[in-house]
Protein backbone atom coordinates (compact mmCIF):
# COMPACT_ATOMS: atom_id res chain seq x y z
CA UNK A 1 0.00 0.00 0.00
CA UNK A 2 1.32 3.49 -0.84
CA UNK A 3 -0.13 6.68 0.20
CA UNK A 4 -1.79 9.11 -2.45
CA UNK A 5 -0.53 12.39 -3.65
CA UNK A 6 -2.92 14.51 -1.55
CA UNK A 7 -2.18 11.70 1.93
CA UNK A 8 1.63 12.95 1.20
CA UNK A 9 0.52 16.50 1.19
CA UNK A 10 -1.36 16.39 4.50
CA UNK A 11 1.31 14.40 5.95
CA UNK A 12 3.62 17.38 5.17
CA UNK A 13 1.15 19.15 6.37
CA UNK A 14 -0.72 18.09 9.44
CA UNK A 15 1.28 15.28 10.78
CA UNK A 16 -0.96 12.92 10.59
CA UNK A 17 -2.60 10.83 8.12
CA UNK A 18 -5.99 8.78 7.94
CA UNK A 19 -6.18 5.34 6.36
CA UNK A 20 -9.53 4.03 5.75
CA UNK A 21 -8.48 0.47 5.32
CA UNK A 22 -5.24 -1.27 6.35
CA UNK A 23 -6.09 -4.57 6.14
CA UNK A 24 -8.58 -6.66 5.33
CA UNK A 25 -11.50 -8.91 7.18
CA UNK A 26 -9.21 -12.11 7.53
CA UNK A 27 -6.03 -10.24 8.78
CA UNK A 28 -8.45 -8.25 11.11
CA UNK A 29 -9.82 -11.54 12.51
CA UNK A 30 -6.70 -13.10 13.14
CA UNK A 31 -5.54 -9.86 15.08
CA UNK A 32 -9.08 -9.64 17.52
CA UNK A 33 -8.31 -13.41 18.26
CA UNK A 34 -5.03 -12.78 19.34
CA UNK A 35 -5.65 -9.83 21.36
CA UNK A 36 -8.77 -11.59 23.04
CA UNK A 37 -6.00 -14.13 24.05
CA UNK A 38 -3.48 -11.93 25.81
CA UNK A 39 -6.13 -9.70 27.08
CA UNK A 40 -8.42 -12.06 28.77
CA UNK A 41 -4.75 -13.63 30.19
CA UNK A 42 -4.97 -17.32 27.93
CA UNK A 43 -1.74 -15.98 26.74
CA UNK A 44 1.16 -14.54 28.82
CA UNK A 45 2.26 -11.37 27.89
CA UNK A 46 5.14 -10.09 29.93
CA UNK A 47 4.45 -7.20 28.86
CA UNK A 48 0.93 -6.56 30.38
CA UNK A 49 0.31 -3.35 33.21
CA UNK A 50 -1.42 -0.45 33.54
CA UNK A 51 -0.46 2.41 32.01
CA UNK A 52 -0.17 5.36 34.45
CA UNK A 53 -1.67 3.14 37.10
CA UNK A 54 -5.45 3.98 34.74
CA UNK A 55 -5.54 1.85 31.28
CA UNK A 56 -4.55 -1.78 30.54
CA UNK A 57 -1.50 -1.69 28.08
CA UNK A 58 0.09 -4.57 26.81
CA UNK A 59 4.11 -3.69 25.61
CA UNK A 60 5.72 -5.29 23.17
CA UNK A 61 3.01 -8.19 22.24
CA UNK A 62 4.86 -9.33 19.30
CA UNK A 63 6.90 -11.29 21.66
CA UNK A 64 3.68 -12.82 23.06
CA UNK A 65 1.86 -14.27 20.36
CA UNK A 66 2.79 -15.02 16.68
CA UNK A 67 -0.16 -12.83 15.09
CA UNK A 68 1.51 -9.71 16.74
CA UNK A 69 5.23 -10.72 15.21
CA UNK A 70 4.29 -10.42 11.25
CA UNK A 71 1.14 -9.77 9.92
CA UNK A 72 -0.76 -7.89 7.58
CA UNK A 73 -0.48 -4.82 9.21
CA UNK A 74 3.04 -4.30 9.36
CA UNK A 75 3.70 -5.51 5.84
CA UNK A 76 1.12 -2.78 4.89
CA UNK A 77 2.56 0.06 6.60
CA UNK A 78 6.28 -0.61 6.26
CA UNK A 79 5.09 0.14 2.36
CA UNK A 80 3.82 3.16 3.69
CA UNK A 81 6.60 4.24 5.87
CA UNK A 82 9.78 2.62 3.00
CA UNK A 83 7.71 5.34 1.10
CA UNK A 84 8.11 7.98 3.59
CA UNK A 85 11.35 7.33 4.78
CA UNK A 86 13.04 6.13 1.59
CA UNK A 87 14.39 3.11 3.34
CA UNK A 88 13.17 0.04 4.33
CA UNK A 89 11.92 0.54 8.10
CA UNK A 90 12.38 -2.07 11.03
CA UNK A 91 9.79 -1.55 14.03
CA UNK A 92 10.79 -0.58 16.88
CA UNK A 93 7.76 -0.58 19.51
CA UNK A 94 4.40 -2.19 19.51
CA UNK A 95 1.77 -2.70 22.05
CA UNK A 96 -1.68 -2.93 22.63
CA UNK A 97 -4.19 -0.59 24.35
CA UNK A 98 -7.32 -1.85 25.61
CA UNK A 99 -10.39 0.95 26.58
CA UNK A 100 -13.56 -1.32 26.80
CA UNK A 101 -16.88 -0.33 27.50
CA UNK A 102 -17.01 2.19 30.12
CA UNK A 103 -14.07 2.95 30.32
CA UNK A 104 -13.46 6.55 32.18
CA UNK A 105 -10.24 7.54 31.17
CA UNK A 106 -8.71 10.03 28.84
CA UNK A 107 -5.31 9.49 27.34
CA UNK A 108 -4.28 12.77 27.65
CA UNK A 109 -3.14 15.35 24.84
CA UNK A 110 0.71 14.47 24.16
CA UNK A 111 3.29 14.04 21.90
CA UNK A 112 5.35 10.58 21.29
CA UNK A 113 8.49 12.36 21.95
CA UNK A 114 7.65 13.32 25.48
CA UNK A 115 8.46 9.90 26.60
CA UNK A 116 12.00 9.78 24.99
CA UNK A 117 13.55 10.90 28.59
CA UNK A 118 12.51 10.55 32.34
CA UNK A 119 10.57 11.38 33.69
CA UNK A 120 9.47 13.18 30.28
CA UNK A 121 11.95 14.81 27.55
CA UNK A 122 12.99 18.50 27.74
CA UNK A 123 10.73 21.20 26.28
CA UNK A 124 12.37 22.56 23.09
CA UNK A 125 13.93 19.32 22.67
CA UNK A 126 14.36 18.63 18.54
CA UNK A 127 11.74 15.99 17.21
CA UNK A 128 12.99 13.58 14.78
CA UNK A 129 10.74 13.56 12.38
CA UNK A 130 11.47 9.54 11.28
CA UNK A 131 9.54 7.50 13.40
CA UNK A 132 6.41 6.82 12.63
CA UNK A 133 3.52 5.46 14.63
CA UNK A 134 0.79 3.90 13.23
CA UNK A 135 -2.73 3.00 15.08
CA UNK A 136 -4.60 0.29 13.51
CA UNK A 137 -8.44 0.08 14.72
CA UNK A 138 -9.69 -3.49 15.99
CA UNK A 139 -12.96 -2.53 16.34
CA UNK A 140 -15.26 0.31 14.74
CA UNK A 141 -14.11 3.97 16.38
CA UNK A 142 -15.59 7.31 16.75
CA UNK A 143 -15.49 10.30 19.66
CA UNK A 144 -17.97 8.25 22.20
CA UNK A 145 -15.65 5.04 22.16
CA UNK A 146 -12.27 6.90 22.24
CA UNK A 147 -11.05 7.30 18.94
CA UNK A 148 -7.78 9.15 17.91
CA UNK A 149 -7.87 13.24 17.60
CA UNK A 150 -5.05 15.09 16.63
CA UNK A 151 -4.15 18.83 16.65
CA UNK A 152 -2.27 19.10 12.65
CA UNK A 153 0.88 21.45 11.91
CA UNK A 154 2.61 20.93 15.19
CA UNK A 155 5.09 18.43 14.36
CA UNK A 156 7.61 20.17 12.99
CA UNK A 157 8.16 22.55 16.23
CA UNK A 158 10.00 21.91 19.21
CA UNK A 159 8.58 19.74 21.88
CA UNK A 160 6.49 21.49 23.74
CA UNK A 161 6.84 21.46 27.89
CA UNK A 162 5.07 17.37 29.33
CA UNK A 163 3.99 17.02 32.82
CA UNK A 164 3.79 12.97 34.32
CA UNK A 165 -0.42 12.64 34.27
CA UNK A 166 -0.17 9.82 36.66
CA UNK A 167 1.44 6.71 37.87
CA UNK A 168 5.25 6.41 39.52
CA UNK A 169 7.38 9.57 37.42
CA UNK A 170 10.47 6.78 37.40
CA UNK A 171 8.08 3.81 36.36
CA UNK A 172 8.45 3.24 32.27
CA UNK A 173 4.35 2.65 32.48
CA UNK A 174 3.94 6.40 34.08
CA UNK A 175 1.40 8.18 31.42
CA UNK A 176 2.73 11.91 30.45
CA UNK A 177 0.76 15.08 29.02
CA UNK A 178 1.03 18.55 28.10
CA UNK A 179 1.22 20.67 31.30
CA UNK A 180 -1.66 22.72 29.90
CA UNK A 181 -2.88 21.68 26.51
CA UNK A 182 -5.41 24.66 26.39
CA UNK A 183 -3.18 26.90 26.55
CA UNK A 184 -0.52 25.59 24.33
CA UNK A 185 -2.64 24.60 21.83
CA UNK A 186 -5.26 25.93 19.47
CA UNK A 187 -7.55 22.99 20.77
CA UNK A 188 -10.75 24.75 18.32
CA UNK A 189 -8.02 23.10 15.65
CA UNK A 190 -8.39 19.52 17.11
CA UNK A 191 -9.80 16.78 14.41
CA UNK A 192 -10.81 13.66 15.35
CA UNK A 193 -10.37 10.60 13.03
CA UNK A 194 -13.05 8.14 13.44
CA UNK A 195 -12.04 4.47 11.82
CA UNK A 196 -14.13 1.53 10.40
CA UNK A 197 -12.25 -1.69 11.76
CA UNK A 198 -9.39 -2.45 10.25
CA UNK A 199 -8.69 1.11 9.40
CA UNK A 200 -5.80 2.98 10.78
CA UNK A 201 -3.94 6.90 11.69
CA UNK A 202 -0.48 7.14 10.88
CA UNK A 203 1.46 9.82 12.98
CA UNK A 204 4.52 11.83 13.73
CA UNK A 205 6.53 11.36 16.49
CA UNK A 206 5.56 15.03 17.23
CA UNK A 207 2.07 15.31 16.79
CA UNK A 208 -0.18 16.40 19.91
CA UNK A 209 -2.88 13.87 20.20
CA UNK A 210 -5.57 12.72 22.53
CA UNK A 211 -8.28 9.77 23.24
CA UNK A 212 -11.56 10.04 25.37
CA UNK A 213 -12.86 7.63 27.05
CA UNK A 214 -15.31 4.99 25.96
CA UNK A 215 -18.33 6.22 26.73
CA UNK A 216 -20.34 3.31 25.33
CA UNK A 217 -21.84 0.81 27.18
CA UNK A 218 -21.56 -1.74 24.58
CA UNK A 219 -18.87 -1.38 22.59
CA UNK A 220 -14.89 -2.13 22.62
CA UNK A 221 -12.06 -0.09 21.80
CA UNK A 222 -8.94 -2.25 20.91
CA UNK A 223 -5.96 -1.04 19.15
CA UNK A 224 -2.84 -2.12 18.06
CA UNK A 225 -0.24 0.19 18.03
CA UNK A 226 3.91 0.09 16.58
CA UNK A 227 6.33 2.37 15.69
CA UNK A 228 8.15 1.75 12.43
CA UNK A 229 11.51 3.99 11.74
CA UNK A 230 15.14 3.76 9.94
CA UNK A 231 17.88 1.40 11.90
CA UNK A 232 19.74 4.26 12.14
CA UNK A 233 16.72 5.47 14.92
CA UNK A 234 16.88 2.73 16.78
CA UNK A 235 20.53 3.20 17.43
CA UNK A 236 20.15 6.85 18.44
CA UNK A 237 17.85 5.78 20.68
CA UNK A 238 20.03 3.17 22.47
CA UNK A 239 22.72 5.88 22.57
CA UNK A 240 20.67 8.16 24.61
CA UNK A 241 19.19 5.34 26.91
CA UNK A 242 22.61 3.68 27.33
CA UNK A 243 23.13 4.94 30.77
CA UNK A 244 19.82 4.37 32.10
CA UNK A 245 19.38 0.28 30.89
CA UNK A 246 21.68 -2.46 31.41
CA UNK A 247 23.24 -3.65 28.94
CA UNK A 248 21.54 -7.02 28.34
CA UNK A 249 18.23 -4.65 28.26
CA UNK A 250 19.73 -2.74 25.25
CA UNK A 251 20.61 -6.14 23.16
CA UNK A 252 17.00 -7.08 23.66
CA UNK A 253 15.43 -3.86 22.36
CA UNK A 254 17.65 -4.08 19.48
CA UNK A 255 17.01 -8.05 18.76
CA UNK A 256 13.18 -7.35 19.32
CA UNK A 257 12.95 -4.05 16.98
CA UNK A 258 15.17 -5.91 13.98
CA UNK A 259 12.77 -9.13 13.97
CA UNK A 260 10.45 -7.25 11.52
CA UNK A 261 12.12 -6.22 8.51
CA UNK A 262 9.75 -5.65 5.11
CA UNK A 263 9.72 -8.41 3.26
CA UNK A 264 11.49 -7.95 -0.53
CA UNK A 265 9.36 -7.76 -3.12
Amino acid sequence: MRLSDGQLRAWDRDGFVVIERLIDDAALAELREAYDAILSRRVAAAGDRMLGGITRQVMMACTAHPAFHRNEALEEAAEIAEQLLGEAPIRTFDMLIDKPPGHPFATPWHQDMSYAGFPFAPEGARIPLETLQFWVALDDVDAANGCMHFLPGQHKAPLLAHRVASGDPNDDARLLELVDAERQLDLSRAVAAPLRAGGATLHSYGTPHYTPPNRTADRARRAFIFNLAPLGMLERTAEQLGDKLPPAALVAMRQLATSFRRRES
